[in-house]
């Protein structure tokens, strides 16, 4: 049953890597405005978005698409729902900084069954469906070794606005940067997710996430041999806003710094 989703897979690369193309173009020749403070959007999020929506259209007519940009919503009564995010990571395509990606995901009946991330700049594809495995460039991925939080380097999606969790906030990146490889907040959560998958990072975990900035990436560190669960342990909610995906060896202790951490931050 799950060789059935490689089709999807197919043709999500191949809009994924189209659509860096015309980004990658566009890096450092367009103008950002901000939808609201700390948020921005720029006409090549939204190219993107569009060539996406049409060539998922043209494939798939009776598939639905939830993504970032123009209130692009689903409908229920479709079972295939394409989970898109056109440019992740806006803030840093917009000042030049070199970490960005196209975001693909596929849900089935609730279920994340197909994932892409594809990095315009270096030309690396990570692509995963259900039950088939993770590849970059069509070579397989695993999750890291590393079975202890000492020896992980962890990412993180901090909020650009805060204030009401800061002290969580911080207790977090307190406890995740004392006795570990450090804590790195790169500004696109879809690659973060990626490189988890194919050992870059060990763990990444953010309290606030969006669909479309997780979804490919959840695909991926699951058929990449990781585990993917909610802040305290629960089953990862997509439309949730929590999210913490490990290489599996480390998740208990993981929890466990995060639970530390909160108390700590709670207490202040």
């Amino acid at each position: 049953m799950s060789a059935d989703y490689w089709p999807y897979q197919e043709v999500a690369e191949r809009v994924a890597v189209e659509a860096g193309v015309l980004l990658k173009d566009a890096y450092g020749r367009v103008a950002a405005r901000e939808k609201r403070p700390g948020d921005l959007v720029t006409d090549a999020d939204l190219a993107s978005q569009h060539l996406i929506a049409e060539r998922l259209q043209a494939a798939f007519p009776d598939h639905t698409l939830l993504a970032e940009e123009e209130g692009v919503g689903p409908d229920p009564s479709c079972p295939y729902r394409w989970v898109v995010d056109p440019l992740d990571g806006t803030i840093n395509f917009a000042h030049g900084f070199p970490f960005w990606c196209v975001s693909i995901a596929l849900e089935h009946e609730g279920r994340l069954v197909v994932g892409v991330v594809h990095n315009p700049l270096s030309g690396e594809t990570f692509s995963a469906s259900a039950g088939l495995g993770a590849t970059r460039d069509g070579q397989p991925l695993r999750v890291s070794a590393a079975v202890r939080l000492g020896a992980c380097l962890i990412a993180t999606a901090i909020p650009t606005d805060f204030p009401e969790s800061a002290e969580v906030q911080m207790a977090y990146f307190r406890r995740f940067s004392t006795g570990t490889h450090s804590v790195r907040r790169t500004g696109s959560s879809a690659l973060n997710l990626a490189l988890l998958a194919s050992g870059g990072f060990d763990v990444c975990y953010a309290t606030f996430m969006n669909p479309w900035d997780a979804a490919a990436g959840v695909v991926l560190v699951r058929e990449a041999g990781g585990v993917v669960t909610g802040l305290s342990g629960g089953p990862y909610d997509l439309y949730g806003e929590e999210i913490l995906a490990t290489n599996g060896h480390v998740h208990t202790e993981a929890l466990a710094a995060l639970g530390e951490a909160r108390k700590d931050g709670s207490a202040r």
